[in-house]
């Protein structure tokens, strides 16, 4: 056997079980913190076994990272993967991607923490911009493949108090030439938006000269227009002559309309198709006269797509398996997510965010033959997350007279809106869609006396 794919509470069972000589490749899910100390430490008996046979290692952390101890912890781990398994090449470190980190991993730690001179391939969730600079100061020799899933570029509350500080630190962090020379791919998945594109990700973007494939997906402020194929190619992609491909998912939010000319969804479009780039394009008219345009590659090969709102004009994503959906001006109504549906087959999580009520809501019976036919199924989705959206989208999702979630096992709600839609536990249209609830998660804590409807609707939990 050379390679493993195991849920991580069976690791040290089957890992007894067999001498596993030729393994190569581990694939360890649903890893939970308290665990990882037991196979990942110095003195475990993993690592006596696999640290010197092991190249290609791929971790899934399943814990929320929601305070210091444990984002302690975390680093601790991530530095003895690096550290002990010495022959590693294609290491993928993730993590729960919809918590945040309180601060950088990196900062203020020596430069020889996450160091290797074997790792090629690194895919790693991180904090900041600065984890990845950090990253690239020399401490991976080898490196070519870079993917880097970080929360912001810097933390906006900060930025707003204290932005001088910000800047001194990431100045003081030296990026290493040679290490840049070597990257052949680098992906950036940054969660918040920010206003330092032009400023700091730019720059950063075109010192990699032999890059080969970039992926962005970006939410970018502070401009007075929009980001479109010529603004990419003239900043970025012109000054990279070994690039070939582009993938890019790019909202730029924000920016007002002026007297002067404003370019149509169809003209960001062409820029990028002009280039070569086959892109869809969507333009978002909000109050006070602000604009937001989303585009994006299509196809688009990226797993996770944000965010989408009420202008979007559907289409096939195939690869997505988590979509964000953000619009407070405009509601998402019945048939739009029924176009979701259509439009991302495989989704597994989808968060929605919006404060907005439907205008057309759908009654609790069946009386047309026609609503019926138009129950929206959503096959693969697993976990629903609901916490910033108004209580129309929690009946939206919970009543079977609207929507079918046969896979649904995490919901994340506020808990006054699950008590008035399910009718404090008793409605019979929206039990279907809970009864496989194994997890719940409420905006508040909430100290409740679960009553006997409750365990009824939720067995599972």
């Amino acid at each position: 056997m050379e390679c493993l794919t195991i849920q991580a509470c069976f690791l040290q069972r089957v890992y007894h079980a067999s001498d596993y000589v030729n393994l190569r490749s581990i694939t360890i899910v649903n890893l939970e913190l308290k665990m990882a100390p037991d196979i990942f430490f110095k003195k475990s008996s993993f690592i006596h076994a696999f640290k010197d046979q092991i190249t290609h290692l791929s971790v899934k952390i399943s814990d929320e990272i929601r305070n210091e101890l444990r984002l302690k912890l975390l680093t601790d781990i991530y530095n003895c993967i690096f550290a002990l398994i010495t022959n590693l090449k294609y290491l993928d470190l993730g993590v729960k991607d919809n918590y945040f980190f309180q601060r950088s991993l990196l900062s203020g730690l020596s430069s020889t923490t996450f160091s290797s001179s074997s790792i090629v391939h690194l895919n790693i969730k991180m904090n900041n911009f600065d984890d990845c600079r950090y990253l690239l100061d020399g401490r991976l020799t080898q490196l070519h493949t870079f993917i880097a899933n970080i929360d912001y570029i810097y933390d906006p509350v900060l930025m707003r108090i204290n932005p001088s500080k910000i800047k001194k630190i990431s100045s003081n962090i030296k990026i290493n030439t040679s290490t840049l020379l070597k990257l052949k791919c680098f992906s950036l998945y940054a969660y918040l938006p920010t206003n330092e594109f032009d400023n700091e990700v730019v720059p950063f973007l075109r010192r990699m000269l032999h890059l080969e494939k970039l992926t962005l997906s970006l939410g970018i402020r502070g401009r007075t227009s929009f980001i479109d194929g010529t603004h990419l190619d003239n900043c970025i992609l012109s000054r990279l002559p070994h690039l070939h491909t582009f993938v890019f998912n790019i909202i730029t939010d924000f920016v007002r309309s002026t007297e002067h000319f404003e370019p149509s969804a169809d003209h960001i479009r062409r820029t990028f198709i002009q280039r070569g780039h086959h892109a869809d394009c969507y333009i978002d008219y909000h109050h006070s006269n602000m604009r937001r345009c989303h585009v994006y590659s299509v196809p688009l090969n990226m797993e996770c797509m944000r965010h989408i709102s009420h202008g979007f004009p559907g289409g096939t994503f195939i690869n997505v398996r988590i979509l964000s959906m953000l619009d407070d001006s405009h509601p998402f109504e019945h048939n739009f997510f029924a176009q979701i549906s259509r439009s991302f087959p495989l989704l597994s999580r989808l968060i929605v965010r919006n404060t907005t009520p439907q205008k057309e809501k759908r009654s609790h019976q069946l009386v047309k033959l026609e609503e019926i036919s138009s129950v929206i199924e959503y096959s693969h989705l697993v976990e629903l997350n609901c916490i910033h959206a108004h209580i129309d989208y929690v009946e939206q999702f919970l009543s079977n007279v609207n929507t079918c979630l046969p896979c649904l096992c995490k919901l994340h709600v506020q808990y006054e809106h699950l008590v008035t839609v399910t009718e404090n536990f008793t409605r019979n249209t929206t039990l279907m869609n809970c009864v496989k609830v194994k997890h719940i998660t409420f905006y508040h804590e909430v100290a409740m006396a679960r009553s006997k409807d409750f365990h009824l609707y939720f067995p599972l939990l």
